[in-house]
């Protein structure tokens, strides 16, 4: 099961609420650091909802009632404002005037925190032994997720992993057309709602290829069509940066699947160290 901190249950959870857990949610999201000092009855009426619905919701998200989501909200916040001041090296603030490179800084931290959240150790590795198994990997993606699939690739090809990572969709095509049993297709997609992408997945499912899905956690089709499901996020407080988040998020789950594989076996661990020492050119011809 994948243990998630209560922020990223909520935010996967968003996109299927009813319009009063909605208003809850997008509350407590914009304002996690003031929820310590609201009571449930507080809460209701800053939102609009009945002191029920805020007891109702809480429980809905796995809590015995709101004292209880409001001290795991309090616990996340002290956590995240943690792992960004080791970071930093200072703790970044908020609001309008708030410098770009801060901003965007704040936005990425809160992708890998997000992505971290929503994937467990046991995901990774059951990802990365999928991977290992496999013959060849084929790595496709939609939307702004093209460069997180490049990168990808080149780290399997690091450790001399099979790899084929085309942007076009008809190479594409043909390349989930050749799958065989024993190779392993990775889709990546924030919203998992990519049509072609799905039609890519049925192909590699009807041949008997591992499928290993990156989304963000609501219901989607590739999710459902994966074997193996990994979690992005693909929004944020920031919505000039979304696309930013998305392939922040999406980059830091591959590369704990890639250096789960590498660090899984010798030949992975020697690989990957030689990839790292730098090559004279001069020696190459």
């Amino acid at each position: 099961m994948v243990l998630m901190s209560c922020l990223a249950i909520i935010r996967s959870a968003r996109d299927e609420m009813s319009a009063n857990e909605k208003k809850l949610a997008d509350f407590i999201l914009e304002n996690p650091s003031l929820i310590r000092d609201y009571s449930s009855q507080q809460i209701a009426g800053s939102v609009g909802v009945s002191q029920s619905s805020v007891v109702k919701f809480s429980q809905k998200m796995g809590y015995k009632g709101f004292t209880d989501l409001k001290l795991a909200i309090h616990e996340t916040v002290v956590k995240q404002e943690s792992n960004i001041a080791v970071l930093n090296g200072r703790r970044t603030s908020r609001g309008a005037g708030v410098s770009l490179k801060d901003r965007l800084f704040q936005a990425k931290s809160d992708a890998i925190s997000g992505a971290t959240d929503l994937n467990d150790d046991e995901s990774l590795r059951v990802a990365a032994r999928a991977i290992e198994a496999s013959s060849l990997v084929h790595i496709v993606s939609s939307g702004n997720a093209c460069s997180v699939a490049r990168d990808s690739a080149l780290k399997l090809m690091s450790l001399g992993k099979p790899v084929i990572a085309e942007a076009d969709a008809e190479v594409q095509l043909l390349g989930a057309a050749t799958l065989t049993r024993g190779d392993c297709l990775i889709l990546i997609s924030a919203s998992g709602q990519s049509a072609h992408l799905s039609h890519l997945a049925q192909l590699a499912r009807k041949a008997g290829a591992s499928i290993i899905s990156v989304t963000n956690q609501s219901t989607n089709p590739l999710a459902a069509l994966a074997d193996i499901r990994l979690y992005s996020v693909s929004h944020g407080s920031d919505s000039g940066m979304l696309s930013v988040v998305a392939a922040t998020s999406q980059q830091h789950i591959l590369d704990l699947v890639f250096y789960t594989l590498a660090k899984s076996a010798k030949r992975g661990q020697d690989l990957l160290a030689s990839s790292c020492k730098p090559t004279d050119l001069s020696e190459a011809k």
